[in-house]
């Protein structure tokens, strides 16, 4: 079976997906000049049996390093401010977050406002739910889903945001791409993105909005043609951290090993974050 004719295979149970997992996602939100939420990023929020995590690209957090208010919704009309320093790939000598390809931060999330956030619907996804390196990356489908700004409304009465998420799934673009872009597809899941043609989870192309504020968009990983998949539950195997790569049109996403390494700053006695495959990612590059 080709990668394309499996789209069709997994259709039925790709929507319900997506639904369910968009409980594990919140969308950031930093003041504008008026005071009002201004979307800039996508989180995903991640259990542990020690801690609980904010997962997203290293440049949305960054901004709390410019004395920035970063949060999110924690129930209609409440935010919760994050607070605390990232752990985060390092900024490069060039001290331009551009620069750094792997661009991923976590952040411990301290009360009070702690998830799970039932009032929305939001529920951390438990850190078993992480698979790093799951390679190779061909003959899989995946699914981003994240927040775009352009989904985001703002209701100047009551001050509410009403946020939708953006799903869209795809295969892994060819080797060449990943050649042109000084990439490596053990570090990365580069998957094609061309804005007016977006495959759907029910298998529809569609014109997709802008994608600004998905960074920070988990991949999940929804179907391998040559391994087992689980019909309950779906893995997280990176993160997005270029929202739209325009050159080469794809979107570029990091690993998730790179976070489950992060996560283990915080809990250097759990075994599990410990035995994380990427050795050497935080080395000079």
């Amino acid at each position: 079976m080709s990668q394309l004719s499996s789209f069709t295979k997994v259709a039925n149970k790709v929507t319900e997906f997506s639904e369910f997992l968009s409980a594990h996602i919140v969308p950031l939100f930093l003041p504008d000049r008026r005071g009002r939420p201004a979307s800039c990023g996508t989180g995903l929020l991640v259990a542990s049996e020690q801690g609980l995590y904010l997962v997203s690209a290293a440049h949305v957090f960054d901004e709390m390093g410019l004395g920035k208010n970063l949060f999110y919704y924690i129930e209609p009309g409440v935010i919760k401010t994050l607070q605390g320093t990232p752990r985060s790939t390092p900024m490069l000598p060039s001290g331009d977050r551009n620069d750094d390809n792997l661009d991923i931060a976590v952040l411990r999330l301290e009360p009070p406002g702690l998830p799970p956030h039932p009032k929305l619907g939001k529920w951390p996804v438990p850190l078993k739910a992480l698979l790093s390196r799951a390679l190779p990356r061909e003959r899989k489908q995946y699914l981003v889903l994240g927040f775009p700004a352009s989904r985001s409304h703002i209701n100047p009465v009551d001050r509410m945001v009403t946020s939708q998420p953006l799903p869209f799934r795809n295969i892994v673009a060819p080797r060449i791409t990943y050649e042109a872009l000084g990439l490596s597809s053990e570090e990365h899941v580069v998957l094609p993105f061309i804005q007016d043609k977006v495959l759907d989870p029910d298998g529809k192309i569609r014109a997709a909005p802008e994608p600004k504020g998905m960074s920070g968009a988990p991949v999940w990983l929804l179907f391998d043609e040559d391994g087992e998949n689980d019909p309950e539950q779906t893995p997280v195997v990176a993160i997005a951290i270029e929202h739209h790569h325009r050159n080469q049109k794809v979107l570029v996403a990091t690993d998730i090993g790179v976070a489950m390494k992060l996560i283990g700053q915080y809990e250097p006695a759990n075994p599990a974050l410990q035995r994380t495959r990427h050795k050497g990612l935080f080395e000079a590059r």
